[in-house]
């Protein structure tokens, strides 16, 4: 989604310390701000498509994930709605952000589910979309970093500070997600005891690494970016500990690559989406 300036004119609260003077027009962040940089980079997609990935790892997570899609092993799908929900949440004026706000606490609110150990969870409970807020804002700062974008560590953590406002938007009080680098860490170890690979995020990971249509058939399925080919080079992005949940990925494949060596391919993604 690109850039949208329509709506009613009127000042929003910013938080403490961010984005003050940011009018509804430019909706929750501002042309100015560090997130309209990072989700304005033509690799974002993919960082989006990173975040699904360890999503996907946390059952309940997983559960929301999943609840608008057709198809459950079908990643293209799911990356398509994350993109406009978080295309709309970024460059939407206020109301378009409130009204997809409100839409995604809806769906999360219909969430339910039990854990193996027979505890029952809502997809709107509070580790839950914890979960999925910090997957989010870890993942668009390390895949547009691997693909060349240059944030300062003040910048990244202005990045963290601004994206409080999407969280409360969506369910969230600002105080509960984290609001710099180091906070990001601790909120990732924090909840990684609970994190397993089903069979359904298997399957969703085997659709990116190894997917068992032809190239031609693929190329054709709804939704799937033209870079799709490639998007295994996302899997080496995830953290270690991630990936040795995964384990290794077919031999070959992008996704067996190293992380530099990734990273040297990403750089190389981009400048062609650039070009394009």
């Amino acid at each position: 989604m690109t850039p949208s300036h329509g709506g009613a004119a009127g000042e929003v609260r910013p938080a403490p310390g961010d984005l003050a003077g940011t009018t509804a027009r430019d909706g929750l962040f501002g042309p100015g701000s560090v997130t309209w940089r990072v989700h304005s980079d033509p690799t974002y997609p993919l960082a989006v498509l990173r975040a699904l990935m360890m999503q996907v790892l946390h059952v309940p997570a997983m559960s929301v994930v999943f609840a608008t899609a057709r198809r459950l092993d079908d990643p293209w799908e799911r990356l398509h709605h994350s993109v406009q929900v978080l295309g709309t949440m970024t460059f939407g004026d206020a109301a378009e952000a409130a009204i997809m706000g409100a839409r995604e606490r809806s769906v999360r609110m219909q969430v339910t589910g039990s854990l193996p150990d027979g505890r029952h969870f809502r997809g709107d409970d509070v580790d839950v979309l914890r979960w999925l807020h910090a997957c989010q804002v870890d993942s668009a700062l390390e895949v547009t970093a691997r693909c060349g974008l240059e944030l300062s560590d003040a910048s990244c953590n202005q990045y963290l500070r601004e994206q409080a406002r999407a969280a409360a938007v969506t369910g969230l009080e600002p105080e509960e997600v984290p609001r710099s680098r180091a906070e990001l860490l601790r909120a990732l170890k924090a909840d990684r005891s609970q994190l397993r690979v089903t069979r359904e995020a298997r399957e969703f990971m085997q659709e990116i690494v190894s997917p068992a249509l032809p190239a031609a058939m693929l190329a054709a399925q709804r939704n799937r970016p033209s870079w799709a080919p490639i998007a295994g080079l996302v899997f080496p992005t995830l953290p270690h500990w991630a990936r040795s949940l995964y384990g290794p990925p077919p031999e070959g494949s992008p996704a067996a690559l190293s992380p530099s060596a990734a990273t040297i391919a990403l750089h190389t993604l981009r400048d062609s989406l650039r070009t394009l």
